[in-house]
C-alpha cells in the first residue's frame, strides 16, 4: 500500500478506535446498568473540548495534511501530529494498570499499537519529503 493512503488508513483506525473505546462504556446501558461517573458531577468543558481534538480533530487534520498537501510542512505537521497521538494512545493504555477495565483491555492497546505504527510511517514520510 502506498505510504500516504497508508498512514490515511491508520488515522481512520485511530478515529474507529476511539469511537469504539467510547461505545465500549456505553454498552452497559443495554442492560439497565449505572454508567454514570457519580462523584465528578458534570463533565468538565475543558475535557470534553480536548477529547473531541483528540479523537476527531487532529485525525482529520492530519488526514487532509497526507492526502491533499504535498508540503514538507504538511508532511511534517502530520508526523507531529501522529507522534502526539501515538504518545496519547500508549498514556491512555497506561491508565489500565490503576483502574483495570477488562472491556478496555482488548481496545486500548490495539490503539497503542496502531498509534505507534502511524508515528512510524508519519515520520518515515515527513523524512522522505524532506529530503
Amino acid at each position: 500500500m502506498e505510504l500516504k493512503r497508508r498512514i490515511a488508513f491508520l488515522w481512520a483506525l485511530i478515529m474507529g478506535g476511539f469511537a469504539i473505546h467510547s461505545l465500549a462504556d456505553l454498552m452497559p446501558l443495554f442492560w439497565s446498568e449505572d454508567i454514570s461517573i457519580s462523584n465528578v458531577g458534570a463533565a468538565p468543558a475543558g475535557m470534553l473540548v480536548f477529547m473531541m481534538a483528540v479523537s476527531y480533530l487532529i485525525p482529520v487534520a492530519g488526514i487532509l495534511c497526507v492526502l491533499y498537501s504535498s508540503s514538507k510542512a504538511a508532511s511534517v505537521i502530520n508526523a507531529a501530529l501522529a507522534v502526539f497521538t501515538g504518545l496519547f494512545c500508549i498514556a491512555h493504555m497506561a491508565e489500565l494498570v490503576n483502574e483495570f477495565n477488562p472491556v478496555q483491555l482488548v481496545i486500548l492497546p490495539v490503539m497503542a499499537a496502531v498509534g505507534v505504527l502511524l508515528a512510524a510511517d508519519s515520520i518515515k514520510a515527513a523524512r522522505k519529503s524532506c529530503s
